[in-house]
């Protein structure tokens, strides 16, 4: 039913050669599409699961960046649902089985759809939002019911926004326009999932679901590229940040 989308560079021997083992046994996705900045991934996935027709192996010709590498992913995947989670966090068969069911009993004919986490263990929990839907008009009702609703332990929608590791309708990838926004884009890879995010409310009408029990597993490391690039082009963040918060 699923395609995952790995976006990657020098993952695998950290994250990946472990999560692909996992991957590659559950039922629930059918391809595995890995697009490698640098193809040193690539090169070990093909020595440690050689031949695996469930693999769609891509090196790309150039630096993408994360934004444009993960729509790269999903451009390639052939289901109408795609995984796309970051090649240093790692999804189990739980999650598949629960956003399997949710698409089954709640989404009907619409493609205009993310699914999104409600948590991301260990530090990311946004339980509090599970059951919002988020969609143009709805926002500053939802930024009201958050209010009322956040606990201490729990983490605020704007992190949300930005976290990714989603269910995606592939109609989403396949309609967005970035030609305008290519400039940024290229600068933006510590608020690359909230620009995207943006992008997608803005050109698309994204109707962007917090699904209950739909968890995962997100590893904070200091090689992160987060971490690394956060107070880089504080310009494009700011401009992504802006116009999060003008969506109504």
């Amino acid at each position: 039913m699923f395609s995952l989308c790995i976006p990657t560079m020098d993952r695998f021997d950290n994250f990946l050669s472990r999560y692909l083992v996992k991957y590659l046994d559950n039922e629930y996705i059918s391809e595995i599409v890995v697009t490698d900045e640098n193809g040193n991934d690539i090169e070990k996935i093909k020595h440690n699961f050689p031949n695996n027709k469930k693999l769609v192996l891509v090196k790309n010709e150039r630096r993408l960046g994360p934004f444009l590498n993960k729509i790269k992913a999903c451009s390639i995947a052939k289901n109408e649902w795609i995984a796309l989670i970051d090649s240093d966090n790692f999804a189990y068969k739980n999650y598949f089985e629960t956003a399997k069911q949710y698409i089954e009993e709640n989404i009907k004919d619409e493609k205009n759809i993310i699914l999104s986490p409600c948590k991301a263990f260990p530090n990311f929990d946004y339980s509090h939002l599970s059951g919002f839907i988020f969609t143009n008009g709805t926002f500053e009702e939802n930024r009201k019911l958050e209010k009322e609703l956040i606990k201490s332990n729990n983490v605020n929608s704007e992190t949300l926004f930005n976290t990714g590791n989603y269910i995606v309708n592939k109609y989403l990838i396949d309609n967005l326009n970035i030609n305008t926004e290519i400039n940024n884009i290229m600068r933006s890879t510590a608020c690359d999932v909230m620009y995207l995010n943006v992008l997608l409310f803005e050109q698309l009408n994204l109707k962007f679901h917090v699904v209950p029990n739909l968890e995962y597993e997100h590893v904070v490391h200091n090689n992160s590229i987060f971490i690394l690039t956060r107070y880089n082009h504080e310009d494009v963040n700011n401009n992504v940040k802006e116009r999060f918060y003008k969506l109504r």
